[in-house]
């Protein structure tokens, strides 16, 4: 029986040299226009679900994020309106971290909230409001690890959501012009716990930036428009 690696494959050898030199001479404009086009959804980074969780909070933070000021920004991108079954409304929200440090948001992506009750933490998308989204009030307490997810620096993710034709009459959406707005609000910079066994707690909070934030109100294309 003959074994190959996989480095003397002459064929994966092109390959990757061909990815280096399209890195080096397509330049940071032509990337990302040519990457969207081979694979759908990478103009817009990773999925917010796939960012790394915060563990060890008590132990683990980074400085630059712990005094970053509003670093996170909001961006939504929406489909138009179904016309008919079988088409559903896409919407997706880009989450920002502005800063050049590491910054900890508060995300669980079972909890997107639709609407707003002015109180609760994380990402929600509010349709046709012009009003400031309140900041609430410290709720206190230990978020739980797999809801807080790194956001690197200059680092963006993306959330996405989708209604079906069906389901369009139950998000409050009018005949005439209708908007989306993202938001995302923290009330809380969580309390440390040790984990792991550790008795050292280094950073009293679990260091979550606090404040609410929010995109533009974007249109949302009409049926068939």
């Amino acid at each position: 029986m003959r074994y190959f690696r996989r480095s003397s494959n002459p064929n994966a050898l092109v390959g990757i040299f061909l990815l280096v030199l399209l890195a080096i001479f397509a330049g940071p404009g032509m990337l990302p226009n040519l990457l969207p086009s081979i694979i759908p959804g990478a103009d817009e980074s990773i999925m917010c679900a796939w960012l790394r969780t915060g563990t060890e909070r008590a132990q683990h933070q980074s400085l630059i994020g712990r005094v970053a000021v509003n670093p996170i920004s909001l961006s939504v991108r929406t489909s138009a309106l179904p016309s008919q079954p079988g088409q559903t409304l896409n919407v997706s929200i880009v989450i920002t971290n502005n800063s050049l440090g590491t910054v900890a948001i508060y995300y669980n992506p079972a909890q997107v909230r639709f609407g707003d009750d002015g109180v609760t933490s994380g990402l929600g998308l509010i349709p046709n409001s012009n009003s400031v989204v309140p900041r609430g009030q410290n709720q206190g307490g230990s978020i739980p690890e797999s809801d807080i997810r790194l956001l690197g620096p200059r680092q963006s993710c993306i959330h996405h959501t989708a209604w079906s034709f069906q389901q369009i009459a139950s998000l409050g959406l009018t005949q005439g012009t209708n908007t989306f707005k993202a938001y995302y609000r923290n009330t809380s910079p969580g309390v440390s716990q040790a984990t792991s066994g550790s008795s050292q707690i280094i950073y009293a909070d679990q260091g979550l930036w606090v404040g609410v934030t929010e995109s533009a109100a974007v249109p949302i294309p009409p049926a068939g428009g």
